[in-house]
């Protein structure tokens, strides 16, 4: 898999030839080699993409990602056969014992708290609060602390009254980030010949993605902070290029550091291991301070 995220933000037509990408706009034309590609987002609706080039990005696991007319995504293709061993990993997935998906929704939760915590201290904010709260995890998260502290930790990093629900320049950030995310996890969790939609603890009927709604809990306060470091700008392009390029931030997974989106392919591996009955517990994610 490449590490390259191509991002397109101006009228283009997007073609193959010979295993590259080409890009050609009024400018210019770019070739751009497959086996460098990680992700292609196309960032707006003047640009035309060949059928072809679709067939050959799919066959190639490369994820397409499409925006709206606000430049928001709004749509991503996934290859129908993209693992040999489909169908027998579905049945898989449908026999997961219950107790196996509690336990695994246990350590994500726990260590999504636990990177909220760790995101506040780095940014000098007082967390006995958030302490106080994650003293009071359950199993499976029974008493619901992912929620209570979610309406604590928010506030605290983007000030008071401040909810996700809120139609804010920062709210905004966070979905488009957490949707460049949760698309990255789709990607490796169909790659690997699972079900998005068959999650362990989500299981909205409208969510497509509720098993990626899961594993991705840990690696949401990368994109916290760099929201956070961009809270006075603008929602522009600029942004959202910098929300896409959170994926190149180091994360530390099992004790190894790792791109993020190399260590979301590791952590949907372990997690699935884990499910399968291949390994006895997963490790934490680390958020990992680059500055």
């Amino acid at each position: 898999m490449g590490w390259e995220t191509i991002y397109i933000t101006q009228k283009a037509k997007l073609s193959y030839k010979s295993n590259h990408l080409l890009v050609q706009t009024t400018d210019s034309i770019k070739r751009i080699p497959f086996h460098h590609i990680h992700c292609v987002i196309v960032g707006t609706t003047q640009a035309v993409i060949t059928g072809y080039l679709i067939s050959k990005l799919v066959e190639s696991n490369i994820k397409i990602i499409f925006c709206d007319q606000d430049h928001n995504p709004c749509s991503e293709l996934n290859g129908y056969y993209s693992n040999v061993n489909r169908n027998q990993n579905i049945e898989d997935q449908i026999s997961w014992t219950i107790d196996k998906k509690q336990k695994l929704w246990t350590y994500i939760i726990k260590n999504k708290i636990e990177n909220q915590i760790d995101v506040a201290k780095k940014l000098g904010i007082d967390t006995t609060s958030l302490d106080q709260e994650y003293n009071k995890i359950l199993d499976n998260d029974e008493s619901n602390r992912e929620a209570v502290i979610a309406k604590k930790y928010f506030p605290l990093l983007y000030g008071d009254g401040f909810t996700r629900t809120n139609e804010t320049r920062v709210g905004m950030m966070l979905n488009y980030g957490y949707t460049i995310l949760l698309s990255n996890f789709n990607q490796e969790i169909v790659s690997q010949g699972y079900l998005t939609q068959l999650g362990i603890h989500h299981h909205s009927m409208k969510n497509f993605f509720n098993l990626s709604s899961d594993l991705m809990e840990p690696f949401r306060q990368a994109i916290d902070l760099t929201v956070y470091e961009k809270r006075d700008y603008q929602f522009d392009e600029y942004v959202k290029f910098e929300l896409i390029t959170t994926l190149d931030k180091i994360v530390s997974f099992e004790g190894k550091d790792y791109s993020l989106k190399t260590g979301i392919n590791k952590y949907v591996h372990a997690s699935i291991d884990f499910l399968n009955g291949k390994r006895e517990q997963i490790g934490k994610v680390i958020i990992k301070d680059e500055g």
